[in-house]
Order: C-alpha cells, then structure tokens, then sequence
C-alpha cells in the first residue's frame, strides 16, 4: 500500500470513527510502515504550515526553520509517549502501533485543518481545535483500543495535558525558570 492510499483510508477511517460508524479502526495501517507514512504526513503538513506563514512574514532562515520542525516534532513525541504508558499499563497486549498511527493522522488532520483558520481567524480557534483533537483521541481509544469510556476520556485528557503542558515547560526551560520580567 503506498503513502497516498494509506492517507486516502486514514481519512475515511477518520470520517467513520467520528461519526461513530463501525469499521473505522480497521481503515489504518498499524504497522511501523504505517506509522512511517503518518510520521511523514504530520510532518509534510509542519512544513506545508512553515511555507505557508513564510510567505506572509517571510523566511525565518534555515536555522529557524530546523528549530520550528523539533518544536513541532515535540506534541507528536507527548503524545506517543501517553500511548506508549497507556498500552503498556492499560491494555499490555494491544500493539503500540495500533494507536499510535491513528493518533498520528489525527494530529496531521488537525494541523491540515488548522492552517487555514490560523490564516484568517489567527490563535482564536486554537481551543476549539485542541477540543476536535481531544475528542478525536477519545474515539480512537474508544474504537481502536477497545478502552471503556472512562479509561478513554482519562486518556484523552492525560493526552489534552501533555500537549497544553509542552510549550509552558519549553518557555521555562528556554528562559531559565525565571518567566517572563518586567522592565
């Protein structure tokens, strides 16, 4: 299965666990090839979004931009992270992968859907798209890794969390703990 096929079934197992319908989880490729061609979604769509605020600010250089893809890589590594602790103390004989490609697209999905509104409405949506990704989580624990609905809702806010407490633990570490000064 190539990279675009697998986009194309990630999306429609997306439309399918959102609007609840069965058969959705069986729609993503949970394989590290898969989870390759998540990874590179994800990452095809930091850049897209790079491009794309590069054109109305200009380009920030090239050091900038390798600084931007590790900041951007970081939410995607949280996030694996919360999976990883949740199959291994949860449900230690689902494979990692299983969640791990889903949460991957829905993250790349989120990003797509982002750019735009980031465009025309800035940072005022950004609550509302962190919701849709939360409650995406939700579904994929719900569908995928057959969780019950409070091991589901536990994972997608523990999920909300590490992605809200990410860039306030970058700013204090970047700035030495001393937050911001007045002068």
């Amino acid at each position: 299965m190539n990279a675009f096929s697998e986009l194309r079934q990630a999306g429609i197992g997306w439309l399918d666990m959102i609007a609840g319908r069965p058969g959705g989880a069986e729609k993503f490729n949970a394989s590290r090839a898969g989870l390759i061609n998540a990874t590179g979604c994800y990452f095809f769509l930091v850049v897209l979004t790079m491009v794309a605020l590069s054109l109305l600010e200009g380009f920030p250089g090239l050091d900038q931009a390798l600084i931007g893809l590790l900041v951007n890589a970081l939410p995607l590594l949280g996030v694996w992270a919360v999976i990883w602790a949740t199959v291994r103390f949860i449900t230690p004989e689902l494979p990692v992968l299983t969640l791990m490609v889903p949460a991957t697209y829905a993250m790349a999905f989120i990003l797509l859907a982002g750019l735009p509104l980031s465009l025309f409405a800035g940072n005022s949506l950004a609550n509302a798209l962190l919701g849709a990704l939360g409650y995406m989580l939700y579904r994929a624990a719900r569908d995928v890794a057959k969780l019950s609905i409070g091991l589901s809702i536990a994972f997608e806010l523990l999920c909300i969390v590490v992605l809200v407490a990410l860039p306030i633990g970058l700013y204090m570490l970047t700035s030495g703990g001393q937050g911001p000064t007045s002068g």
